[in-house]
Formats: structure tokens, C-alpha cells, sequence
């Protein structure tokens, strides 16, 4: 998601998102806030690079919660805990959308989805998941795309890994019966959604630059304007990779 259907100021968000939660977990935990947050951006930093055994198939949710009660003593999973910062995510984060955070609907996104939608293909939304359910509710919330067509979206409780980890692509494209020949990734970071390693699908770039991975590029206006030109594009990449 992020600025491929939401223009957003991202780093801006994520540091008010990670300021709020470290001190929240202080004030609970009754730690300093120095602290807590130093702990807090380790386990992020690890749960995004994907710093476990191959045989952990804990969600990043678990793994997170874990994580959390190891290094900062606070058990998340406490009803009335995790209750806080539900709350958090859906009655307060939705009014942090200030002029430094700017999210809104990415211009080309509504159309683009309506593109996929007339075409009458499946749509899923494959957002980085290191953020619980609720924060990325209130992301599609900001960008109006609380009632888009995805047949799956993707966050901290329903996957094991992050981006660009294949696993995380694969094990989503297992929930929804699909292979990964059959399947159009469309993002805008040329280190996260291109799977790694290499798993055979397929990625629209609609991002800054020119990867040599992507099977079209463009940006995202250029994408629902020329949509047919996308789809061609995609199975002409199909076809030269079963010859080859």
C-alpha cells in the first residue's frame, strides 16, 4: 500500500506510530521511555528483516508479542493490554492524518482499482504486515479504500514474515489458491516488492525508477489509463518465461 494506493509522508507516520506505542508501553510496563523505545525499534528492526530460524512459523504478530514480553517485560497479549492499543488503532491513530503525515488516495489509485475490478480479476492487498490489523484499517481509511474490492489484506496477524521475504508472498498466494505465474504484484519499492528470492511473480512498478525485474512501469495513473497495455505486458512475460 503505502504510496503505490496511499500518498503519505511515510516516514512521518511510522515515527509518530512508534513514538506513541513506545510510550504507551512505558507508561504500562513502567519503564523509562528511552529505554522501551530503544527495545521497541530493535524488535522492529528485526521482525522487518526477517531475523528468525526458517522453522519459526510464528505470525509477526506472535512473534511480535513475544518478542516484546522477552526484551521489555510487557505481556501484550493481556486482554486489557492488547484492548489499549486496539483502541489506539482505530479511535485515536485515524485523527493523527496532520499536514506532516499528508495521506491520501494516491491519484490513479480509485481508478486503477476499478481497472481490476471491470476486468473482472481478483484483488488482494499485500501491505508490508509490520503493522497490527487496526493501523492498517486506518491507512485504507485515509486513502478511501475501506470498501475496495480486496479479497485478502494483509497484516501483523495473518502472515509469518515481511517483505521482500518469498515466504510472504507464497504463503498469502496459498490462502488464496493462487501460483505465482498467475499473479500481478503491483508496488512501488524496488527492494520490497520484488519477492526474494525470485518466486515467479510478476511486479508493475509504479515507483521512483527503473528495476530491471519489472514487467511494466509506470506510475499510477499510467497504470489505470493504460491498464490493457499492462495486462498484455504481463502475459507476453508469461509466455517468453515457459519458452525459455
Amino acid at each position: 500500500m503505502d504510496e503505490t494506493l496511499l500518498s503519505i509522508n511515510l516516514n512521518a507516520f511510522i515515527l509518530r506510530y512508534f513514538k506513541d506505542v513506545s510510550s504507551m508501553l512505558a507508561d504500562i510496563g513502567r519503564r523509562s521511555r528511552g529505554g522501551t523505545m530503544a527495545r521497541l525499534g530493535t524488535i522492529l528492526v528485526d521482525l522487518n528483516a526477517n531475523r528468525r530460524s526458517g522453522t519459526d512459523n510464528r505470525t509477526n504478530l506472535e512473534f511480535y508479542q513475544e518478542e516484546v514480553e522477552r526484551r521489555c517485560g510487557i505481556r501484550l497479549s493481556d486482554p486489557l493490554i492488547y484492548e489499549a492499543f486496539t483502541y489506539y488503532d482505530r479511535e485515536v491513530l485515524p485523527y493523527k492524518n496532520d499536514e506532516v503525515i499528508n495521506a491520501h488516495a494516491m491519484p490513479g489509485a480509485h481508478a486503477a482499482l476499478q481497472a481490476v475490478q471491470d476486468a473482472g480479476l481478483r484483488c488482494a492487498l499485500f501491505t508490508n504486515p509490520s503493522f497490527p490489523q487496526g493501523a492498517i484499517e486506518c491507512r485504507m481509511g485515509w486513502g478511501d479504500l475501506v470498501d475496495a474490492p480486496f479479497e485478502l489484506v494483509t497484516h501483523m496477524g495473518n502472515t509469518t514474515r515481511c517483505k521482500p521475504d518469498a515466504t510472504y508472498y507464497l504463503e498469502q498466494l496459498q490462502v488464496m489458491g493462487l501460483e505465482p505465474h498467475e499473479v500481478l504484484m503491483v508496488g512501488n519499492d524496488p527492494k520490497r516488492d520484488f519477492p526474494s528470492p525470485d518466486c515467479g511473480i510478476q511486479t508493475a512498478f509504479v515507483g521512483q525508477g527503473k528495476p530491471s525485474r519489472a514487467t511494466w512501469r509506470g506510475t499510477m495513473e499510467d497504470f489505470a489509463r493504460n491498464f490493457n497495455a499492462v495486462v498484455e505486458a504481463f502475459y507476453e512475460h508469461q509466455v517468453a518465461e515457459e519458452l525459455s
